[in-house]
């Protein structure tokens, strides 16, 4: 038992030590950064989430420094995983779209009908915790009303009751599924941004394939389709193709 405890200790002293370490790197991180001393900033960040520690402000402040020494793909890449996990950060938004002015690839997208474009425009409203607590909320309210409906003795209110508390039973379920698939898209990162000045996408996951047309760094792209070393690509008008791992970073 004594030896269960010291264990415990030494855990909790060690859990201690590796957040005050994360904590100094993130300070040094951005004192450099507020110097504009943006190389060496970057290296700092860079350092942090080599050890899993992820914070939409310091995928956010990552961006900004690649962004301010020109390098457009790596600045692209970290404002959208800063997007992913802050989806209503208006901050994140302009300033990846003020970098995605710089992309040479100019897609159009492909029409999407108009109730798939609002519901997709408002489950990436908030992220994935945020629509837990509302699904968490309005079930809570849903038994608060269901026990209104049961044991209220006047009609009036055992009516508004029960309307209520199938209403908010449904908007728990609503939330609660936007809630999954933003937890889906953290976890399956279906996107990818191109590296390389510039590639050449393939019909076949092949070097000797049919190339289909040309892509410059900081396109984004939607992978569909893991091969060896290959990823099949899909972009927002429509195409499709083939391309090398390496050629691209996954968001």
């Amino acid at each position: 038992m004594q030896r269960i405890i010291y264990t415990l200790i030494a855990l909790a002293f060690s859990c201690q030590i590796f957040a005050q370490s994360q904590s100094n790197l993130i300070q040094e991180a951005n004192e450099y950064y507020q110097k504009g001393e943006f190389e060496i900033a970057i290296e700092e960040y860079e350092a942090v989430l080599e050890t899993r520690v992820e914070a939409p402000e310091i995928y956010f402040n990552l961006a900004n420094a690649y962004y301010k020494t020109g390098k457009i793909a790596p600045a692209i890449l970290n404002y959208e995983r800063a997007l992913l996990l802050s989806p209503e950060d208006e901050d994140i938004k302009y300033n990846l779209e003020l970098a995605q002015k710089h992309v040479v690839d100019k897609l159009e997208v492909l029409p999407e009908f108009f109730v798939s474009s609002w519901v997709s425009g408002l489950w990436n409203s908030l992220s994935a915790n945020a629509w837990s607590y509302l699904s968490i909320g309005f079930f809570f309210l849903f038994l608060a009303l269901m026990s209104l409906y049961l044991y209220s003795k006047l009609n009036r209110i055992k009516k508004l009751g029960f309307f209520l508390s199938i209403l908010c039973l449904l908007s728990s379920l609503v939330f609660y599924n936007f809630a999954s698939k933003m937890n889906k898209q953290l976890t399956l990162r279906e996107y990818a941004i191109i590296f390389n000045p510039s590639v050449t996408v393939k019909g076949s996951p092949d070097d000797s394939g049919t190339q289909l047309f040309l892509l410059h760094e900081g396109t984004k792209v939607k992978v569909i389709e893991e091969l060896g070393d290959w990823y099949n690509i899909k972009l927002s008008d429509g195409n499709q193709g083939w391309l090398l791992k390496d050629e691209i970073e996954v968001i």
